[in-house]
């Protein structure tokens, strides 16, 4: 018999050289001004399927697919296979205020995972995905004085770079048939600069300056449990999952007329979703439900966050998995999902968010001991503000994945 691990080296290798290698300052790709408050954007995390299921993730559970979104998944890998995933995305936004509408292109990667069985019955993962994004550029002005000697005008002009990153390891472990429970243990790190410079037409009046920069770091834990139960032939997997809230490590600073250095600055608020699949041999429909304490966090030492609740839903068609056809073999996705605004914009709630999806995902290369599947799908997105006269954002995005299956030691019988 012949032990076959030649092709998994190089895998392994390339895979653990694109996660070290990642340039961080690529991972903004974003132009909102709602970036500007909190951490920014937060990124969804959901891959290949599940996220033109609309992001579904609690109940996700299929063999040989990666689930970062909840722990407990990862003890479904088989015990001959290495799973590696990675995934891009292309958006197209348009930004509305008062009948000006302003356009951008951004891309940016949304994440690298592997995938691979340790023990009977545990399953290990470890990734690299974004947490959150700032991003945005803009200006405006006012009038300030009108006298005898003309008008005095101001311009304020505003702009901020950062981005919040995790670096996951997780483990999954099946103590029974029914049951299966999961950690991730995420360091996460990043930094942001904010800057409002104001000018003023006068040369009489200085002009000012606020801006706030911070460096964070902590570790992030989520907690998983996933219940599988066979319903008349079907499965159905039941899904919960819990972050708790933790205080980041942070050096943040204040300018304004002194630099001023905040202490507490940041933190993060509890996460608690729950959700399900309820899966057939032609397809599977799904939902999630999550709620985060974001009143609770910090930001530059100041609270005024909003309590969240986010809902997904899915669903997934199979027209034949053992056809010669490659497009029967595929499958096709569909989803939805909103999301409540997590922080407060001036006086008012942010912006509430709505978005649909679609996409496939088709086997293109198939041998012995090796599969790859394409993941291809769009996404639309409308930020809606809840005050008149706010920026409305629309957003089309194109998300590309690909996932790579190859088999551990697999064995040739030699007569």
């Amino acid at each position: 018999m012949k032990n076959r691990t030649g092709n998994l080296f190089p895998t392994i290798t390339l895979i653990l050289a694109l996660l070290v290698s990642v340039s961080v300052s690529a991972q903004t790709g974003i132009n909102s001004p709602y970036s500007r408050f909190g951490y920014g954007l937060l990124s969804d995390n959901s891959i290949g399927i599940a996220k033109s299921m609309g992001g579904i993730g609690a109940g996700f559970r299929m063999p040989n697919r990666i689930n970062v979104k909840n722990p407990a998944s990862y003890s479904s890998v088989d015990t001959l296979t290495f799973i590696a995933d990675m995934g891009l995305s292309l958006s197209f936004a348009s930004f509305q205020e008062n009948g000006v509408r302003v356009n951008a292109t951004n891309a940016g990667i949304d994440h690298m995972a592997m995938q691979f069985r340790i023990l009977p019955k545990v399953g290990m993962t470890l990734g690299f995905m974004p947490f959150s994004k700032i991003g945005y550029e803009f200006s405006s002005s006012q009038v300030i004085r009108r006298d005898e000697d003309g008008v005095v005008t101001s311009t304020s002009a505003n702009s901020g770079t950062g981005a919040l990153r995790q670096f996951m390891a997780g483990l999954g472990w099946r103590p029974s048939g029914w049951l299966s429970v999961g950690v991730n243990a995420s360091y996460l790190t990043g930094d942001m600069t904010l800057s409002s410079p104001t000018t003023f037409s006068s040369t009489g009046i200085a002009s000012t300056n606020i801006s706030k920069t911070a460096d964070m770091a902590a570790l992030k834990l989520d907690f998983g449990i996933q219940s599988t139960l066979n319903v008349s032939g079907s499965t159905l997997v039941l899904g919960a999952t819990y972050t708790p809230a933790l205080d980041m490590e942070s050096e943040a600073t204040k300018i304004a007329t002194d630099t001023v250095s905040v202490s507490d600055a940041f933190s993060m608020p509890e996460l608690m979703t729950a959700g399900f699949t309820y899966r057939w041999n032609r397809g599977m429909i799904g939902a999630d439900v999550s709620y985060q304490t974001w009143s609770k966090a910090r930001f530059f030492g100041e609270q005024y966050g909003l309590d969240r609740l986010t809902a997904s839903a899915g669903y997934m068609i199979q027209p034949d998995e053992y056809s010669k056809n490659m497009f029967k073999r595929a499958s096709y996705q569909v989803g939805a999902r909103f999301a409540q605004p997590y922080v407060m914009v001036g006086d008012s709630k942010g912006p509430w968010e709505f978005g649909v999806t679609a996409g496939m995902s088709m086997p293109v290369n198939s041998s012995y001991n090796s599969m790859a599947y394409l993941h291809v799908s769009g996404e639309y997105v409308r930020v809606q503000p809840m005050a008149k006269g706010m920026i409305v954002e629309n957003y089309f995005r194109i998300n590309i994945g690909v996932t790579f299956l190859e088999r551990w030691f697999m064995k040739w019988m030699v007569d």
